[in-house]
Order: structure tokens, then C-alpha cells, then sequence
């Protein structure tokens, strides 16, 4: 070993130099330091350190390469060492061809030194990575099963520009190989996209109209034609470096020097006849000259090591000038459909320009699917991919939640927004001072289109919500973002939801709270009974109630007892009232709240319920911090609907199961046909026609039970209301009656319409209307209702409340025979208000009532 020390080293190489002698001098895995030279290298300000590596134990497989005992590498260290990965080289080709062999002579031990090199273990991470690289190539694992291969090298220059491929390229089949064009829409000067293939034999588009049908492009879009070829066969691990060597390559392929010249002259030409018409010419109406021709050529070198067949990969070899006079001497009718024969004045120019050629290739960048994985594949927001979104709002949540949508390659999005860009905004919103009074929807827009213009059409909306809401289509839509933050747009929304027969894509409410330190997602799938009005009156019910007050801060957030009078304006006047927060802020909770619908999108639709998602943005280390993320749900409502008013009336789960739980402990206590009955209470909202009966009580203790008539009592019901007004921030309150006709229709009886009209409870609070509800059902029904739970028969109408004066309810109570005991209590009482008189005589299950 000998050491010059001719060029200056860094204290890296220094470094890198001491950890290699130590792993040489340990005989690690029979690594043996031959010679270190620090003169001037080939590769400026690199050390170069000259090593063997004992190969002659390592395991051979049948196609594996071929190993001397001891194999001699070149190690060349760079001056950033260990911030920069050395490059490993060999004095001899007899690697060239074998996977991650590049060059020939350089073999590639690391697919992404990103992840996969750690500059804390220096030069003996390498050393190991460099050993366990020979082991594989003996045993002819360097591409092992279930990795993806590496794609060939295209060596030489590379011209000014770029090539984006958008779409799945064609594939040669029965060993045949594939000739055609590929349609590219001409982006600016310095970019390309192919949007399109041709196949040779195949009419190609005749005009620039047909050329952006075909691409689906915007009328005002340039298009040329580059010629293309597919091989049936992997030609090598890298591409060669002129033009003649690489037709020479082709031909191992079927694809000679003839046949891609015809091509080449055929797609120059047809490039001409393109671009005659009046938008592509130039000054006086001249065409221009063709684009410079780029050749595609694709080999079947992408995939996975030994699942299925391997995936075109594409390269674009830029042609020079040569292509013009090319296309003036080729000829352009077809011969049996196959390429036209080639004069010897165009051959002997294709010849000579072969020979003199070396190769250009043009900067190339993948986004067809077939060979690019989606960086947000796998995740929530997977569920947007080819998706129609309407957003409402184009402000602090609508602009972040359309950009997420965009950007996971959703097919189209509608953004509806009546409000201008003002000043100030754009410390939150992106939008910036140019924008200003140009409408939000518009801007937005424009700017979320260049995004994914191939992938992604953005929609402006300008006009107001509920107004322009009905032309929408909204079933064409598979999910809506209200961030409107906006009651009287969710009450719209509602309200619509409610009067459409036809079930609604899913319905995501998002709000932020008054001083952007919260936020909440209220989530409508298809199949949910209520929208974001709700489930978000549904939220503050749960919240309010909770004994935890795990969501106080919520409340008093979102729904406040008494409405907030402190108000942030930012513009004096008369502008909205809006919240402060930063774009941080915003940012942060938008990117949660869209975070957690897409996670519930996500789950199978079987599961699918009405649901709330509170967030809250990270706060200060000393500030305590409530829990974190928290979904709340609830099962569908049980709906009927007042014929007479239209309305819907939303029966909860826990108020329906209440009514059922009494009505079995009186068939059980009293006998099976005893009417029993109770309050209602929930809420009345004529603005959506949604009748909430959040809760239903038994019968107070002072009530009367027969089997034909229920009358409420009174004792204790003005404490329970009050109880439950202050439980619930006034949002559920005295809604109604319901009683029950056990075995009979759910209809009302002629003591049921007299009732209706002077609806005698007397509470000093209670509405000008209230809902009678009755539950009932023929035998069957009403015994598998008590028995399993199926719903009742249920009749429900709104009355208008006459008089508040309490009757006797001896003065209503229905005549019966002397001494019999037609009267049962209210409550939990087990016997009869007379004590000394009998039972009712029990009644067969299957008797009709009358």
C-alpha cells in the first residue's frame, strides 16, 4: 500500500480513509486495502482507494455472475464523505448487462441513498452494502423477487427540455414490435406532455381539431406527433451512445434502420399538414416548421422481479434539424399498410447522419399509472382519486379543502362562492393583492386548474348558494363540502336534503371556531336522516349532556347558551363577522378536518352513520390540552311524516326505545291491550320542516291508563322540563304526547282528534303546537315490535294547542260498567287507582280491538 498526498483531503476522505484500513485490517468479510491514491482522479476532488474482496466462499447459483476468488473494485470517495455516498468502480466490463450495473463498469448499490444510506455508519455501512452486492450477484438476486426493477440508463447528452408521459404507453405483443406516434400537446417552449398513442396502420388525426379531440385538450391547445417505438424484447441496461449503435441495438429487435427513417419521415410530415391551419402559422400565413422531432422508444424493462409481465419504459431520443429534410423526401402514402419504401437519396442522408449522430435524449418525467404510484396511495385520500366534488365557499376552509381535493386527483370540482377577494384576506386565504376584487370562486379556480390540467377540470361557480343551488345537479356529485360556515346555506341544505326523493352524495359540514383554535366536521353519508343542520344539533345535544364535560370547550365554542356579543369585524361597517386566526391556523385544522371525513368515507359503507369529528390545533407546551381528535355518532332516526303538514318528524333511536320499554312493562304490569303513553321532547324547525323528538318519558304518576284512553298527568313535569332545558342549553324542550294503541291501528280515535283540538296540558311554557304521536300496529306488528324491536305502525300530527286549562279527568273519563276497574296510574304503580276493585279481566292476545 502507498500513499501520495499530491491533492488536498478533506477531513471527510480523512475519515473515510481511517475506517477503511481498520476494516481491512480486521479481515472483515475478506475486504483487503490494495492501494490509496490521492492524486488528481477523473472524478475532480475524489480520493480514490483501490480494494479486493474475497468472493471465492460466496454461493453460486446458474445465473448468477460469475466470481474470481478475490474481485478487484475501485472505491472513489467523495470530498462531502460521509454527507456524500462513495461510487464503487471496476477496471473490467464483465458485469456490463447484469442488473444495477451502470455504465458497464459501475455497479449501483443504492436504489435511494435518501433512505437508504446512513452517514453514522460510514465507510462500514458501505462496506457491508458493497459485500452483500456480490452475494447477490452470485447468487442472481440482484433483482430478487418482489423488487421493482431498474430501468435502463440512457447515456450521453441530453438536450434543452422536457417530456412529461400522461399516458399508459402500448406494449409490443407476439414478439412483434410496436410502431406508431405518440400525440403530444406542446405545453410552452421548454415542455412536452404525451397525451395520446397512434398506432401505425391506424388513421392519425388529419386536423389540429381531431389532434385535441383525440387528447381531450382545450380548443386553443398545440399538438404535434413524435414518432414511436415499442420493442418486444429488453435490449440492454443501458442505452448506447450514437445513433448508429443504437439502430443497431434496434435491430436485435426487428427494427431496422429503414423502417424507423420511414417513421421519422412520416410523423415530420404529418406534423406539417397539422400545422397549416390559421393557429399554428406564422407571419403571412406561412406554417411553421415542424417541431423538432423527438423519437419514443419504449423496451419491457419496468416492474416487479417475477410478478407478471414487464411495463414499457420510455425514452426520448431528441432528433436535430435533420428531421425537416427528412420529411421533405419521405414518402407519405402507405404500402400494404406498411411503412413506405425509402428512396436511395433518403437513405443515403439517413446513413450519413447515422454514422455522425450521437445520441441526445431529452429529459423525460413519468405520470402514467401504469409505472407511478400516487404518493397519497394507501391513504385516506385515495377516496378523492376520479371524484366529483361540490364545495360551497371558496374562503379560510373552502380554498384548503378544494386544493386537497385537486391535488388527490379528483375528475372535477365545483366551487361555489358569491364574495370578491378584499383586502386583508390573504393573511389567511390563498389569495394575493392582485386578486383583489376579482370574484374568489374565479381566482380559485384558476389557479387549482394548473395543478393537474390533464387529470383535473375546477368548475367556478360565481353566484349565491341557495339561489344557483338547484342547477347544480347534485346528484352528479359524490361528495359536498359545506364550509360556508353559513346557518342559513346549512338550513338550505337541509331542507333540500329532506324534500329529495333521491338519496344525496355524502354531505361533509365543516366550521372552524371564533378564534380558529377548534373546528368541527359534521358527516351525511348517502343513507344518514339528517344532514350537517343535524348532526350538528346533534353534537351540541351530546356534548351538553356528557358528564365527562369532555367537550365544554366545544360548547362554548360552537354553541354558546347565550349568542356572542363580542364579534371580530376586521373592516368597520357593516362587514361579515368572521373569526381571527392564522393561516397556520387554518391550515392546520382544514388539513384535520379533511383528514378525518376521507378516513370515514373510507370505511365500509355498512358502517357508514351520522357522524361528528371535533379537532383542536396544538397549543402552547404550558397551556393544558383537552383530549385530542373525537368522533362522535348516532344510528338513523325513525321518520314519519305529518300529512297534514308536510313535515318530517326524526324519532332518536333512545326516545323510540323508551316508548318501547314502557310499552312492554305495561303490557307486562296492566295487561297487553292498557294504553300507556308520555312527553315528547325535541324541538320544532319550520325553516327545514324537521319535527327532532330528542326524548320520550313514561307516564307521570297522577296520568290514567285505560284500554281505550290515555290522559297525562301532571305530577312532576314541570321539574323534568326544566331540568332538561337547562341540560340542554334550551335545545330540546316540551315537543308533545305520544301514547300508544297496543294490537290496534296507529290512527287517532275520535277521543284522540278531541284531545288534539284542546291539547290540555297545562304548562306555561309549552308552544302554540304540539305533536301527538301514536304508536301502534295489528297484532303482529305491535308483537314483534315489543318482542324484537321492529318499529311500530307510527301516526304523528302537529296541533295547534286551543287552550291551556286543565279538564277534571273525571269529566273525560269514559263510562264503564259499575264497580269495574277500567282505570290503571301512572308511573310504576302495580295496581289499579280503586284498590278494592278487581282486576280487568284479562283479553286473549289475539283478540281485535274495537
Amino acid at each position: 500500500m502507498s500513499d501520495r498526498t499530491t491533492m488536498a483531503v478533506t477531513s471527510g476522505q480523512h475519515l473515510a480513509l481511517e475506517q477503511l484500513r481498520q476494516i481491512a485490517s480486521s479481515d472483515r468479510g475478506g475486504v483487503f486495502l490494495a492501494h490509496v491514491d490521492t492524486a488528481p482522479t477523473a472524478l475532480k476532488g475524489f480520493v480514490e482507494a483501490r480494494i479486493s474482496v474475497g468472493c471465492a466462499g460466496l454461493p453460486r447459483a446458474e445465473d448468477g455472475l460469475r466470481l474470481r476468488s478475490e474481485e478487484p473494485v475501485t472505491l472513489y470517495i467523495p470530498p462531502d464523505f460521509p454527507f456524500e455516498t462513495p461510487m464503487v468502480y471496476t477496471r473490467h466490463s464483465r458485469f456490463a448487462g447484469a442488473p444495477h450495473v451502470v455504465w458497464a463498469r459501475f455497479p449501483c448499490l443504492y436504489r435511494s441513498t435518501a433512505t437508504e444510506w446512513d452517514p453514522a455508519d460510514g465507510m462500514y455501512g458501505f462496506i457491508t452494502r458493497l459485500l452483500d452486492w456480490f452475494k447477490a450477484a452470485a447468487a442472481g438476486e440482484l433483482d430478487a423477487p418482489g423488487e421493482p426493477l431498474h430501468p435502463p440508463h440512457a447515456v450521453g447528452d441530453y438536450a434543452d427540455g422536457l417530456l412529461v408521459v400522461r399516458r399508459n404507453a402500448p406494449a409490443a405483443e407476439d414478439d412483434e414490435p410496436w410502431l406508431g406516434a405518440a400525440l403530444l400537446h406542446h405545453v410552452n417552449a421548454d415542455r412536452s406532455d404525451v397525451v395520446g398513442w397512434l398506432p401505425f396502420g391506424q388513421p392519425w388525426p388529419h386536423t389540429l381539431a381531431d389532434a385535441r379531440a383525440a387528447a381531450q385538450l382545450p380548443e386553443d391547445a398545440k399538438v404535434f406527433l413524435a414518432p414511436a417505438v415499442i420493442t418486444a424484447d429488453h435490449l440492454t441496461f443501458e442505452y448506447p451512445d450514437t445513433a448508429q449503435a443504437l439502430i443497431t441495438a434496434l435491430a436485435r429487435g426487428r427494427i431496422t434502420a429503414r423502417m424507423v427513417l420511414g417513421l421519422i419521415g412520416i410523423a415530420a410530415n404529418h406534423n406539417r399538414r397539422l400545422r397549416t391551419t390559421t393557429d399554428q402559422t406564422g407571419p403571412g400565413g406561412t406554417p411553421h416548421l415542424p417541431a423538432p422531432v423527438h423519437l419514443l422508444l419504449g423496451t419491457p424493462s419496468r416492474g416487479t422481479t417475477g410478478h407478471g409481465p414487464r411495463r414499457t419504459h420510455l425514452v426520448a431520443w431528441h432528433l436535430p434539424d435533420f428531421a425537416e429534410k427528412l420529411t421533405r423526401l419521405a414518402v407519405t402514402a402507405y404500402v400494404d399498410r406498411q411503412l413506405p419504401e425509402l428512396g436511395d437519396e433518403l437513405m443515403q442522408i439517413g446513413e450519413e447522419w447515422l454514422d455522425t449522430l450521437t445520441t441526445q435524449w431529452i429529459p423525460l418525467y413519468e405520470a402514467r399509472p401504469e409505472v407511478t404510484v400516487r404518493r397519497d396511495h394507501h391513504t385516506p385520500a385515495a377516496w378523492l382519486y376520479h371524484k366529483r366534488i361540490l364545495v360551497l365557499g371558496a374562503g379560510a376552509l373552502g380554498a384548503p379543502a378544494a386544493d386537497i381535493c385537486a391535488r388527490a386527483g379528483a375528475a372535477h370540482i365545483t366551487v361555489v362562492d358569491q364574495a370578491l377577494v378584499h383586502p386583508g384576506i390573504h393573511a389567511r386565504q390563498p389569495y394575493i393583492d392582485a386578486d383583489i376584487g376579482y370574484p374568489k370562486a374565479d381566482v380559485l379556480a384558476a389557479r387549482l386548474n394548473q395543478i393537474d390540467p390533464h387529470a383535473t377540470r375546477i368548475e367556478p361557480v360565481v353566484a349565491d348558494i341557495t339561489r344557483r343551488f338547484s342547477a347544480l345537479d347534485v346528484h352528479s356529485f359524490d361528495l359536498i363540502l359545506d364550509c360556508t360556515a353559513n346557518r342559513v346555506v346549512r338550513a338550505y341544505l337541509e331542507r333540500a336534503r329532506r324534500t329529495d326523493p333521491t338519496a344525496w352524495p355524502h354531505l361533509a359540514t365543516v366550521m372552524i371556531g371564533h378564534q380558529a383554535t377548534r373546528g368541527i366536521a359534521a358527516l351525511s353519508p348517502p343513507s344518514a336522516t339528517g344532514g350537517g343542520t343535524d348532526v350538528l344539533r346533534r353534537t351540541a345535544l351530546t356534548a351538553r349532556t356528557d358528564p365527562t364535560r369532555a367537550l365544554a370547550d366545544m360548547v362554548e365554542d360552537f354553541f354558546p347558551t347565550e349568542p356572542r356579543t363580542e364579534l371580530f369585524q376586521p373592516e368597520p361597517g357593516c362587514s361579515d363577522a368572521t373569526f381571527t386566526g392564522s393561516a397556520a391556523d387554518v391550515t392546520a385544522l382544514a388539513g384535520q378536518l379533511m383528514t378525518g371525513i376521507l378516513h370515514a368515507l373510507n370505511a365500509p359503507a355498512d358502517r357508514h352513520t351520522m357522524a361528528a369529528l371535533t379537532v383542536r390545533a396544538p397549543s402552547s407546551p404550558i397551556d393544558p390540552q383537552p383530549a385530542g381528535p373525537r368522533w362522535l355518532t348516532w344510528p338513523n332516526d325513525t321518520i314519519v311524516t305529518d300529512d297534514a303538514t308536510g313535515y318530517d318528524i326524526r324519532i332518536a333511536p333512545a326516545a323510540l326505545a323508551e316508548m318501547r320499554a314502557e310499552a312492554r312493562r305495561g303490557a307486562r304490569v296492566r295487561g297487553p291491550f292498557v294504553e300507556t303513553g308520555g312527553m315528547l321532547l325535541g324541538t320544532i324547525d319550520d325553516a327545514t320542516g324537521i319535527i327532532h323528538v330528542d326524548e320520550a318519558t313514561g307516564p307521570p304518576p297522577d296520568s290514567l291508563l285505560a284500554e281505550t284512553y290515555f290522559q297525562h298527568g301532571l305530577d312532576g313535569v314541570t321539574r323534568h322540563l326544566a331540568a332538561r332545558r337547562t341540560a340542554t342549553g334550551n335545545t330540546s324542550r316540551f315537543l308533545g304526547l305520544w301514547h300508544t294503541h297496543p294490537h290496534s291501528p296507529a290512527q287517532p280515535s275520535p277521543t284522540d282528534l278531541t284531545a288534539m283540538e284542546l291539547l290540555t296540558l297545562p304548562l306555561d311554557d309549552a308552544p302554540a303546537r304540539a305533536l301527538v304521536l301514536i304508536a301502534g300496529g295489528p297484532q303482529p306488528v305491535w308483537q314483534k315490535w315489543l318482542t324484537t324491536g321492529d318499529g311500530p305502525d307510527l301516526y304523528a300530527r302537529l296541533a295547534t294547542r286551543t287552550t291551556t286549562a286543565t279538564i277534571p279527568p273525571a269529566a273525560t273519563a269514559p263510562s264503564g260498567s259499575p264497580g269495574s276497574a277500567l282505570w290503571w296510574p301512572g308511573g310504576y304503580a302495580t295496581r289499579p287507582t280503586a284498590a278494592d276493585s278487581p282486576l280487568p279481566a284479562p283479553r286473549r292476545s289475539d283478540d281485535a280491538r274495537p
